[in-house]
């Protein structure tokens, strides 16, 4: 159904009004009425709303109560609309023979009037169509049939190309005019970075008055497939085709013509079996489950297994009758993964929570890298399935074949290779990197005649990565890499043999042999090469202004990298803004608001307009907090964590004296955070070389943050467990000490409230390296073309926008407190200071010596203690 500009011409969208109160679980705090008046009021007025409030202040409740409100009353809104302007024409048509217009005009205006009461009873019915299903559904839930519109796969050949046509791309915009309207409603679309922030969000909605909400949660085959046969490939990719290919009904026949052309036979194509969890009456009662039950992407999963219904799918097909949406926001970053998953832009409204690394996650979305192993590889592939199929190509095919060929092997020549020599040095000796603009790129590997759009489409709508991938698997050596060993004289290989014995067995000889040597193919490749050099294909699509690509040749080909960098990812978000009724990206703290403004919403100047700013304080009373810049440590050493000084004994051993004193102050969880992996583990292991990591532990439980995600949830389990376990024995022992990393895997995301954080140390900041040819062609095109100084801004808000989620990780509701201590010099800095939190800032203080700031921070946790009494 038409929404929004498109009903403008029928009915005038009367505004409503913003609410004095919200349904709330409990009686909202200040802060989180003012956040939802705010919230209706910009999805009402069409606004791009950038909203930050505190993590622990009900950020997501406010959402859920502010957003819902409003789409309820939208849709009460519009039904009444499109009755009372059916009224309206109505009683015009019955007025137009009184008028005094001639008879000619009269029958013009009755003619109009009588196309728009078409229109409108044509939307009534769908609406009601709609409503009645929903009805249908909630009350039969098990039982009711209704017709499966949609077939969920396709049948593909076995390894021919599929007949590409690069016409058909025109041809699949033509419309029918007269298609029935389907009722499709404005949905909300909540967005996060990870699945488990979703199922919060789920979980934090079954809490509000809301709870009867139709929300379906979108994931990939790779979340929720229930078929061990395709979850075991564990690559998406896969993982995609192979559950297509499952979709095939029945094993298919297909004509095999003999090279001379003269006899044809049929040959059997191998036959797939059908995914047991594909069966459309089931996957169409799990989709009904999901419209009237509330469920998170985990729950769904575990109901598709019990019933044997596939969740993706059932998913999907709820979706038509689903109010709210959620999904990862890489699914709607990303234009061709958002069209696959059937998201509609128009007219919807788009909360993208956790928004402070939006940029940088649009950049690296879009941003793609090639290496010279993939190029070659698939250039061979490439060569042999030509060299096989090629008199069963048509003549657009086999055109377009061969371009994607040749470009491949342009591609190669550009790491100093030549195409079709696997095992090559480069003709560049030593590793060096240089920096193309897209324009200066695509003529210097002498491609720039070629139109990369074309074979993009025709790489995506030949299937030519499948059907390679197919045909390799079953008739192609498959393949890896392995350092292949110079050749020796006889006397070499004799001496060998004996240096082999002599030497301990099981024991792997630590020999310079294989230095410098190339790669050999001996083994097994599993994964298709293609499917990266198409993503990079399709960056050369990019306007020319907006990129970079960085080439770095090294000694030998398959080492060299092919990178495009992405310098402008507004304009990929452009067509969201541009089509979306609302969008929202809210987050704990989204400072500097600039980079939304300028370098997201306001592409080309003209939506300036549309933004509206909300920021709010913390629900902590400032008594409750203690942030505190500490400039010096106990021996009176300056703090100076710069890459020069971090390193020096004297700094090192600051750190353990710091980390004794708090230790014997702070109560419960200290959570401390480093710099980097690299200088964490620098630091520890001067620390128990010391002997400091020893004394350490007889005061709290030391952990670190492991580099393996898998292994995240064991730690935190067992940091939790020392704390409650210490607290209870009363022993000398107090607490734990959890060593991580700023901008690691416990700095989002996780919540270290009452005594898993009683306080957070920040150790340095985290200034990324300014030598990077990444970081410098960002900063550079900023200055450019955003204007001069911000390529230093967005140097300098890396780092700080890394520190305050650190930062965050601790008060996370009213009566929590905790103390957040900055350790180095350069937080004095009036850019430093006014990058921090905003709700930190009052209660914020500096301190050139230790002594003073330690007594705040004992004199801190006395008060609390006492009050505890």
């Amino acid at each position: 159904m038409p929404e929004g500009d498109d009903l403008k011409f029928l009915i005038t969208e009367e505004k409503l009004e913003t609410p004095s109160t919200f349904l709330f679980p409990f009686t909202p705090y200040g802060i989180q009425h003012d956040f939802m008046t705010e919230l209706y009021s910009a999805i009402e007025g069409r606004k791009l709303g950038i909203f930050e409030s505190p993590t622990g202040t009900g950020k997501t409740l406010s959402i859920i109560c502010g957003a819902v409100r409003w789409l309820l009353d939208h849709e009460n809104r519009e039904w009444n609309q499109l009755k009372l302007a059916l009224e309206s024409l109505t009683m015009k048509n019955e007025q137009t023979n009184d008028d005094d217009d001639d008879w000619i005009t009269g029958q013009a205006k009755l003619v109009e009037q009588q196309r728009k009461v078409y229109e409108i009873n044509k939307m009534l019915q769908s609406l009601e169509e709609f409503n009645n299903n929903i009805e249908k559904i909630k009350k039969k839930k098990n039982d009711i049939e209704i017709e499966n519109e949609k077939d969920f796969f396709e049948e593909e050949n076995e390894f021919v190309l599929e007949e590409y046509d690069e016409l058909s791309s025109v041809d699949d915009l033509e419309e029918i005019s007269d298609e029935k309207v389907v009722y499709d409603g404005v949905k909300i679309y909540f967005c996060s970075r990870t699945h488990s922030q979703l199922s919060q969000f789920v979980a934090e909605l079954k809490k509000s008055p809301y709870s009867t909400s139709r929300i379906t949660p979108l994931a990939s085959r790779q979340n929720y497939c229930i078929n061990k046969t395709v979850k075991k490939l564990k690559n998406i990719t896969l993982m995609n085709e192979r559950c297509l290919e499952m979709g095939k009904s029945k094993t298919s026949q297909k004509p095999t013509k003999v090279l001379d052309g003269s006899v044809v036979k049929k040959k059997k194509s191998e036959t797939i079996c059908k995914c047991p969890y594909n069966d459309k009456d089931k996957i169409q009662s799990l989709a009904e489950e999901v419209t009237t039950e509330l469920r998170d992407m985990e729950e769904l999963v575990n109901r598709g297994d019990q019933i044997s219904a596939c969740p993706y799918y059932a998913s999907r097909e709820s979706v038509k009758f689903a109010q709210i949406i959620t999904l990862p926001y890489n699914t709607l970053l990303h234009k061709s993964t958002r069209e696959a998953s059937g998201i509609r832009l128009e007219g919807n409204i788009f909360i993208i929570d956790e928004a402070h690394n939006l940029l940088d996650t649009i950049g690296h979305i879009h941003s793609s890298q090639i290496n010279g192993q993939q190029l070659t590889h698939s250039y061979s592939q490439l060569i042999q399935y030509k060299n096989k199929f090629e008199l069963r190509f048509s003549a657009s095919n086999l055109l377009h074949l061969n371009q994607l060929i040749y470009v491949i092997g342009k591609l190669i020549n550009m790491l100093g290779g030549t195409p079709g020599v696997s095992h090559a040095e480069s003709s560049r000796k030593g590793v060096d990197s240089k920096v193309y603009t897209l324009e200066n790129f695509v003529h210097q590997a002498e491609i720039d005649h070629l139109n990369m759009f074309m074979l993009v489409d025709f790489f995506k709508k030949s299937k030519i990565g499948q059907k390679i991938r197919g045909y390799s698997e079953k008739y192609m050596p498959s393949v890896s890499l392995h350092p292949s060993k110079p050749k020796l004289s006889n006397l070499q290989a004799f001496l060998k043999q004996i240096e082999t014995k002599n030497n301990n067995k099981g024991k792997n000889l630590k020999t310079d042999e294989n230095k410098h040597t190339e790669p050999q193919v001996t083994d097994i490749i599993s994964n298709n090469p293609l499917t990266p050099v198409m993503a990079f294909i399709e960056s050369l699509t990019n306007y020319c202004e907006d990129g970079r690509i960085i080439c770095t040749t090294q000694a030998f080909v398959s080492k060299g990298v092919l990178k495009f960098l992405l310098l402008n990812p507004a304009v990929h978000f452009k067509e969201i803004v541009d089509k979306a009724r609302s969008v929202i990206v809210s987050g704990g703290t989204m400072e500097p608001i600039s980079e939304f403004k300028d370098q997201l919403f306001n592409l080309n100047g003209d939506n300036s307009d549309r933004i509206v700013h909300f920021s709010c304080g913390h629900v902590v009373p400032p008594d409750n907090i203690l942030p505190l810049i500490v400039c010096s440590g106990p021996t009176g050493k300056q703090l100076d964590f710069s890459y020069q000084e971090r390193t020096s004994i004297k700094m090192l051993n600051e750190i353990g004296s710091l980390l004794e004193n708090i230790c014997r102050t702070v109560p419960a969880g200290i959570v401390c955070f480093f710099p980097s992996y690299d200088y964490e583990q620098f630091v520890y292991q001067h620390l128990e070389k010391n002997k400091v990591i020893n004394r350490l532990s007889e005061r709290k439980k030391l952990f670190r943050e492991p580099k393996s995600t898998n292994q995240v949830d064991e730690v935190l389990k067992n940091y939790s467990q020392a704390i409650i376990t210490t607290s209870a024995l009363n022993s000398k022992v107090t607490g734990a000490l959890l060593f991580s990393v700023i901008g690691g895997k416990l700095s989002e995301g996780l919540n270290f409230s009452d005594d898993l954080g009683r306080c957070v140390i920040v150790i340095g900041l985290p200034y990324p390296n300014i030598k990077s040819l990444e970081l410098q062609q960002k900063m550079n095109y900023l200055n450019s073309y955003v204007g001069p100084g911000t390529g230093q801004q967005h140097y300098e808000n890396l780092c700080m926008k890394a520190v305050n989620q650190s930062i965050g990780r601790s008060v996370r509701h009213q009566h929590d407190y905790a103390a957040v201590l900055l350790l180095d010099h350069r937080y004095q800095r009036d850019n430093v200071r006014n990058a921090l939190p905003k709700w930190l800032q009052p209660s914020l203080q500096e301190h050139s010596k230790f002594g003073p700031a330690f007594a705040q921070l004992n004199k801190f946790f006395m008060g609390k203690k006492k009050l505890q009494r």
